[in-house]
C-alpha cells in the first residue's frame, strides 16, 4: 500500500535564507562521463528496438573518462597521451544467438559526444577500452534466447529500491548557475570545462566561475584575464537587472596576468582532461543538470541506466514529470517517491509532496498519482531527455524575468 507522508513541512530552496547551487558544465570529466554513458544507453536502445523489438538489459552507468596529458607551449600544445574512455557495468552482447555491434556503437557513442562536448576535440588523441560483462546468476539476463526472458515486458516493475525527488521550477539560483556556464560558453575563447556555484544570502548573490582558455584564441596571460573581465562585467550588469540585491560575479580565483598563457586555466580541448584530471558517472550533476542540495535528494544517478525499466531512469523521469504537473497547478514543489525493490512503478512505497502554496493534500496527491500512471517514458527518455547540454542564454534570461523564487 502506498501512503502519502505528510508531517512538518520542509521548506523549499527559493524560501531558504542560504540556497547553494553548482553546476560542473558539459566540459567537466565527470559531465563528459554522464554525457558519454547516455549517449551509449540511447544508440544501443534504440539499435535493439530497431533489430529485435525491445530494449535489451544493459547498465551504462559505469563509464570512466581518464584524463590524458597535452604537452603546452605558451599558447598552445600537442597531445602525448590519450585521453582514454573506460566503458564498465553490463550489457547484452546477443540476442537469440546472433551477436550485437555493441563494441561499435560504444565507440561511436564516445566519439560523438566528446566531439559536441569539447571545442578542441580534433586535438585529442582518444582511446575507447572496453571492459564491460554479461555477468549475472540468471543465465539468459544478458544473452536473451528471445523477447520472453525480457521479464519486464510488458510491465515494468522497479529493480530496486530506491528514492527518488524531482522539483519544480528551478529556482532563480539554479537558473543563474546554467546561466554562468551558457554566458562563457557562448564567448569564442572559452573552453567547455566551466564550473559555476552560486550562493544566495537572502537577496545577496555570489557568482564564483571558473572557466578555461582554448587554445587558438588568445595569446598571453593579459589577453585571457581581460577577456574573463569583461565577460564577467557583462554578466554582472545583466544579471543586477534581473536579481534583487546585490551581484557579485568572481572568475578564475587562482588565475592572473603574468607568465604564459599556458600557466593559466589554458586548455587545448576546452577541458582539464587535458592535465589528466578524470571524471566518474555520477558524481557531478544530478538529472536537472545541476548539484542542488537543498532538494533532499538522493545520489540515485540517472545517466547510462536502462530506460525501459531502471528506477534509477524510470522513477527519476516519473518524479520529474510529477513534480511539473504539481509546478503547473500549484506552483513551486518537492516531490519524494520511495519505491522498493519490485514494486509498480504507479504503486510507490510513500510519496511525499511539498508545496510553496497550502493546497488540500488530496488534490495535489491526485496529480502525482496520474502521473505516476503513465508508462510513455521510454520515447522521451531516447529522446536525450538527460543528456548534458548547454542551454540557450536567451532562454536562462527569459526564466530569471519569470521564475518567482
Amino acid at each position: 500500500m502506498t501512503h502519502a507522508v505528510s508531517g512538518q513541512r520542509t521548506p523549499l530552496p527559493h524560501e531558504l535564507a542560504v540556497e547553494v547551487v553548482e553546476r560542473k558544465g558539459v566540459g567537466h570529466p565527470d559531465t563528459l562521463s554522464d554525457g558519454i554513458a547516455e549517449m551509449a544507453s540511447i544508440r544501443y536502445s534504440l539499435h535493439c528496438l530497431k533489430e529485435v523489438g525491445a530494449v535489451l538489459h544493459h547498465n551504462l552507468d559505469k563509464v570512466a573518462v581518464l584524463g590524458g596529458r597535452a604537452a603546452f607551449t605558451e599558447s598552445g600544445g600537442v597531445y602525448d597521451r590519450p585521453l582514454r574512455v573506460v566503458f564498465g557495468g553490463r550489457i547484452s552482447t546477443s540476442f537469440a544467438g546472433r551477436e550485437l555491434p555493441v563494441r561499435e556503437i560504444l565507440h561511436q557513442a564516445a566519439v560523438d559526444h566528446l566531439r559536441v562536448a569539447l571545442p578542441g576535440f580534433d586535438r585529442v588523441q582518444l582511446q575507447v577500452l572496453h571492459e564491460t560483462t554479461d555477468s549475472s546468476k540468471f543465465p539468459h539476463w544478458f544473452a536473451p534466447r528471445g523477447l520472453e526472458d525480457l521479464p519486464e515486458r510488458p510491465m515494468a516493475h522497479s529493480n530496486d529500491t530506491a528514492y527518488l525527488v524531482g522539483s519544480a521550477p528551478r529556482t532563480k539560483t539554479e537558473t543563474v548557475a546554467l546561466l554562468a556556464e551558457a554566458w562563457f560558453r557562448s564567448c569564442a575563447w572559452a573552453g567547455s570545462d566551466i564550473k559555476a556555484l552560486v550562493v544566495r544570502r537572502h537577496d545577496m548573490w555570489t557568482i564564483t566561475v571558473c572557466v578555461p582558455a582554448l587554445a587558438g584564441y588568445l595569446t598571453s596571460s593579459e589577453e585571457f584575464d581581460d577577456a574573463v573581465a569583461t565577460a564577467a562585467d557583462e554578466l554582472t550588469e545583466v544579471l543586477r537587472q534581473r536579481l534583487p540585491g546585490r551581484v557579485a560575479v568572481v572568475c578564475n580565483t587562482r588565475d592572473n596576468r603574468t607568465g604564459p598563457l599556458s600557466g593559466q586555466y589554458f586548455t587545448l580541448s576546452g577541458s582539464a582532461v587535458d592535465y589528466g584530471e578524470d571524471g566518474l558517472v555520477g558524481r557531478g550533476n544530478a538529472r536537472s543538470g545541476l548539484i542542488s542540495g537543498a532538494h533532499l535528494a538522493g545520489n540515485e544517478a540517472a545517466f547510462g541506466k536502462n530506460p525501459a525499466y531502471h528506477v534509477g531512469k524510470v522513477g527519476g523521469w516519473l518524479a520529474d514529470q510529477a513534480a511539473q504537473a504539481v509546478a503547473t497547478r500549484f506552483g513551486p514543489c518537492r516531490v519524494g517517491l520511495l519505491w522498493r525493490n519490485g514494486a509498480r512503478y504507479d504503486q510507490p512505497a510513500s510519496i511525499e509532496i511539498t508545496t510553496a502554496s497550502r493546497m488540500p493534500d488530496s488534490q495535489v496527491e491526485a496529480v502525482v498519482r496520474a502521473e505516476l500512471a503513465r508508462t510513455d517514458w521510454l520515447t522521451d527518455l531516447l529522446d536525450g531527455r538527460y543528456l548534458p547540454r548547454v542551454l540557450p542564454v536567451q532562454q536562462l534570461l527569459a526564466e530569471l524575468d519569470h521564475v518567482a523564487g
